[in-house]
């Protein structure tokens, strides 16, 4: 066996593993809301405080806040929480407080700077000041349905610290917004298989848990070291048993305009969380992407009887058409850019794949952040890239 051979069964091997793969995930998306749903059996719905951080008013903005005043749930109370003291954010809450007197709101100014996250900062304010131990928390780019907080409390059974969603993208504006919105459409096919065979992981879009299972894990000031207060909090609750499921119903996420640049950032951010919180399973995520099942395809197509550049295209266009299929069939938005976003999406990831393996240093909210050092000075960023750069010699 030559080279050449050696690289075409290599090539084999990891396009079999990667449509395994997707043919899986594909089956685990479809039936994780009934294997989730027969999980959900909690009948309890306490009284709930519901906390939403805002900064920013952004394309679907009063919507998503007006989804939280039209809740099917028999009691709760909304607060909303925000670093400035004055905001178009904070003026539109105020008209939506305004306009459902029905509902207890407050709406409160955080101050607090003690924990890496941005997030948590804003979230620490409410958190102390709210009145109930069931804590509903979510961010101001999701939609939610008038009986999501319910079915979110169905998942809280004995033995389960958080519950969270799997958000689905929704509304793109811009073409780079088409890239995201399928780069998380892609991601939630992972994560509902996750949650079918019954694994859960810490995603901060939506989170349900008590307040008081978070202080026995050692409350916030535990989860204040890293950027990924949602990852946080899940392994904090699991260290004292509690464990994470995601909820049978996905959650909305509006997306809005977005810039090439600032997908690019956000999904480099969430590369180098990744990479700093599962070091093992992170090298292997290529494997979930379509442009690297294609290249190994063509580096089998000597073994399939094909030409390199045909394997390479048929591979993209199933793998496409598989995604086109499971986002039909769970009634997903698909758009006419689909193959387009597509190609986006696959350059995207592996470029801030490749990324993480140089920084720690982040872009979140117009600024710059170490992963687990917090905001950065000039100084410090500085500092934070030198330590980045690959040694010589």
């Amino acid at each position: 066996m030559d080279f050449t051979d050696l690289l075409a069964y290599l090539g084999a091997a990891w396009l079999v593993i990667a449509i395994a793969f997707l043919l899986l995930t594909c089956a685990g998306a479809l039936v994780q809301p009934i294997v989730q749903a027969r999980r959900a059996t909690a009948s309890e719905q306490p009284p709930v405080s519901a906390l939403l951080p805002i900064k920013l008013r952004h394309s679907g903005f009063v919507q998503a806040q007006a989804s939280i005043f039209d809740q099917a749930y028999p009691e709760y109370e909304v607060l909303f929480s925000a670093a400035e003291a004055n905001s178009p954010a904070l003026e539109t809450v105020e008209r939506l407080k305004a306009d459902h007197p029905e509902i207890a709101t407050r709406i409160l100014q955080s101050h607090t700077d003690f924990a890496v996250s941005p997030k948590l900062n804003t979230l620490a304010t409410p958190l102390f000041a709210a009145a109930y131990d069931t804590v509903f928390a979510k961010d101001s780019n999701i939609v939610l349905e008038p009986d999501t907080m319910a079915l979110f409390a169905r998942n809280l059974t004995p033995g389960v610290g958080l519950v969270v969603g799997v958000p689905v993208a929704e509304r793109p504006l811009s073409l780079a917004g088409h890239v995201e919105a399928t780069l998380i459409n892609s991601h939630a096919r992972l994560l509902l298989t996750a949650s079918a065979l019954g694994f859960g992981f810490g995603v901060g879009k939506v989170m349900l848990f008590r307040r008081n299972d978070l202080a026995k894990a050692g409350g916030v000031d535990a989860m204040a070291y890293t950027l990924a207060e949602d990852t946080a909090i899940s392994k904090g609750l699991a260290a004292i048993g509690l464990k994470t499921v995601f909820a049978d119903r996905n959650v909305r996420q509006l997306i809005g305009l977005r810039t090439f640049r600032e997908v690019f950032e956000r999904q480099v951010r969430w590369s180098v969380i990744r990479r700093a919180h599962e070091p093992f399973t992170f090298p292997l995520e290529p494997i979930a992407n379509a442009l690297p099942a294609a290249c190994a395809a063509a580096l089998a197509a000597p073994l399939l009887a094909v030409s390199p550049a045909f394997a390479f295209a048929s591979t993209l266009l199933g793998w496409l058409g598989c995604e086109i299929g499971l986002a039909w069939l769970k009634g997903w938005e698909i758009s006419p850019y689909a193959p387009l976003a597509f190609l986006g999406r696959e350059i995207v990831v592996l470029a801030a794949w490749l990324r993480a393996f140089t920084t720690y240093d982040v872009v979140w909210a117009n600024g710059r952040f170490d992963v687990f050092g917090g905001a950065l000075s000039r100084a410090a960023l500085a500092l934070s890239r030198e330590r980045s750069r690959p040694e010589k010699g």
